[in-house]
């Protein structure tokens, strides 16, 4: 998939009219500005010299009036393309995330996998508004500075050639300064990226595992992993910060250098020249110099809206190429699966009603399996196909609606019993709801009930029918359902597995268990997939008349 610039993904989402005008006020404002420093300079100095002179025949009001007037000018510039920018910015974070948020629909299993760990929602909340900042962060300074450093260059090469190429090699050079500390402080933040990246990681994996590392006191090593983490984060952005400050010295410098080289040649001019003439030159290149000051971090915030658009760069696609098959999708082939921890392989088809039993000893790779049909794990390209479309290449929301898997352990929001029931169907009404959960046994279960941070408020085994009973809402055409009797008497598993067929009729049901578990199953498995023996050859399923 190609990178998508920052630029072209604010065009799709921003007006152009809106972005000319932010960039035209933001322009007009800092010309004001600038204007306004140097005609102030002039005005200043010369009411010196005049005084000095009892010179009572010179008239100031003119001067003030420019003055004021600039300054006014310049206060209401700003202003309104403050209002024009930010509108832009609000607008396009609206669209963008509207936009984006349509295109994760469209990404493979394999895609949202590597969007874990809360990634995809820092994608369409801190990267989103990076690159809808552009206008107002970027683009409208950028403009504003390049277009005063070419007015105030021409203005001086007008006035003075010699003072113009002096003044235009000292900007060359301060150009170079912002462009290699821009370089060392991209660098350094990249790190910073990486190890907050690392940081996040440790940080969630600690939370999920905290009440087995209270356990195994290991709380300690737990949170020396997580101090060196941060300091790793620092130390990173410490770094590009140290970076940044020697930049905008060396500017300041090259800064002085340049309004000192200004100051003596057009004082060597004189009395071509008068003072007040050159001490206004002088304000004028300073104002050019105070906008490129901010040149690197301009280049900074360019360079972070640049990485923001390539990682948004997967959810950028309106309609996944595949998208349209899947309303037709109502089967799931294998074809040379290798199975998990043997040489075997299993060329199987699901499709229509009927129970298929994937059986094994404890540590099989019964789940492994169970994964990859549903498309959570990766399998080998070519190997697992939806109505001949490999899994790998289908968006997840075309998965989900054919494919629903029920975990060992799945997820339960901290939420009351209906309120996770409706995760699978959101418009399911109270009598839905109550049918679902009378199919697994949970009719006496109320539906305000609150279940408690993953579900531990109820049991092992109350959890797992709820699991279940949200799936039965969904009604897709293949369920997955992974040890669903485990943690039950044998009389609750016999009634659930006898109740989940009557309940879904048309569904192709994949039932995973355990070899000790498999009196429970009534009804007899149209296929059975026997998992943790060694085969010398293809594994053929083996169908039960």
């Amino acid at each position: 998939m190609n990178r998508i610039s920052a630029w072209r993904l604010l065009r799709t989402a921003a007006p152009r009219r809106a972005l000319l005008t932010g960039i035209l006020l933001a322009a007009a404002a800092e010309l004001s500005g600038a204007a306004l420093l140097g005609v102030s300079g002039w005005f200043l100095t010369t009411c010196a010299v005049v005084t000095l002179q009892a010179n009572t025949t010179w008239s100031w009001m003119y001067p003030s009036g420019a003055v004021r007037a600039l300054a006014l000018t310049r206060t209401g510039l700003r202003y309104v393309e403050r209002l024009v920018n930010h509108r832009t910015l609000l607008a396009a974070q609206v669209t963008l995330r509207a936009r984006l948020a349509r295109g994760a629909a469209g990404l493979t299993p394999r895609e949202l996998r590597g969007q874990r760990d809360g990634t995809l929602l820092t994608r369409l909340t801190a990267d989103v508004e990076t690159v809808a900042g552009l206008p107002a962060n970027v683009i409208a300074p950028l403009a504003a500075a390049v277009t005063t450093a070419c007015l105030v260059e021409a203005l001086l090469l007008c006035a003075m050639p010699v003072l113009g190429v002096a003044e235009l090699v000292v900007l060359a050079v301060g150009f170079a300064c912002a462009r290699h500390a821009d370089h060392r402080a991209r660098t350094h933040l990249a790190e910073a990226a990486e190890a907050r990246a690392a940081l996040r990681t440790v940080l969630l994996g600690s939370r999920v595992a905290f009440n087995e590392l209270r356990c195994l006191d290991a709380l300690p090593q737990a949170q020396r992993t997580a101090t060196s983490a941060m300091a790793a984060v620092e130390s990173a952005e410490w770094a590009a910060a140290r970076a940044e400050r020697r930049g905008r010295l060396a500017l300041r410098l090259l800064a002085a250098l340049g309004q000192a080289a200004v100051l003596v040649i057009a004082l060597r001019a004189a009395p071509a020249q008068p003072i007040a003439v050159a001490v206004g030159e002088v304000l004028l290149v300073a104002a050019g110099w105070e906008l490129l000051e901010r040149l690197p971090r301009l280049l900074q915030h360019l360079t972070q809206a640049g990485d923001a658009a390539g990682r948004l760069t997967a959810l950028s696609t309106e309609e996944h190429p595949v998208g349209r098959r899947r309303e037709a999708i109502r089967s799931i082939e294998t074809d040379g699966l290798p199975l998990p921890g043997s040489p075997a392989e299993l060329t199987l088809t699901l499709q229509g009603p009927g129970p298929v039993l994937v059986t094994g000893p404890n540590g099989s790779g019964k789940s492994t399996l169970l994964g990859q049909l549903a498309g959570r794990v990766p399998a080998p390209a070519g190997t697992i196909l939806l109505d001949g479309t490999p899994v790998h290449e289908l968006p997840a929301s075309a998965i989900a609606e054919t494919v629903t898997l029920v975990e060992a352990d799945d997820w339960l929001a901290d939420e009351t019993v209906a309120a996770n029931l409706r995760q699978g169907a959101p418009s399911a009404d109270i009598g839905a709801l109550r049918a679902a959960l009378e199919v697994v046994g949970l009719s006496a279960l109320s539906l305000d009930t609150p279940v408690g941070p993953g579900g531990r408020l109820l049991s092992q085994g109350q959890r797992r029918r709820l699991a279940t009973a949200r799936a039965v809402l969904r009604r897709p055409p293949i369920l997955l359902l992974d040890e669903p009797v485990a943690g039950l008497d044998r009389p609750t598993a016999e009634a659930l597995l006898a109740a989940l067929p009557q309940a879904l009729p048309e569904t192709a049901l994949v039932i995973a268990l355990q070899e000790q578990d498999l009196g429970i199953l009534k009804r007899t498995p149209t296929v059975i997939v026997q998992l943790g023996r060694a085969a010398e050859r293809p594994l053929r399923p083996e169908r039960v008349a």
